[in-house]
């Protein structure tokens, strides 16, 4: 039983610290990137209005973006 809810825990924690990732780009360089956080700084925008759950699908967006190639 103790085992149960122990596995039921860590299963809960785990996901709720998934990170989201964003792709940007610094308006000053050009270039783009993907970051963990939303960025708060005027020197960086949010290219696609989407947050993913997973870095190799920000990595599948940011090639499809003109503006990075």
């Amino acid at each position: 039983m103790r085992i149960a809810i122990v596995a039921m825990a860590l299963a809960a924690s785990t996901s709720l610290a998934s990170a989201d990732f964003y792709v940007v780009q610094n308006v000053q360089t050009g270039r783009c990137s993907i970051e963990p956080e939303l960025p708060s700084s005027s020197d960086t925008k949010v290219l696609l209005n989407n947050k993913f759950m997973e870095r190799a699908d920000a990595e599948a967006a940011l090639k499809a973006v003109p503006a990075c190639n």
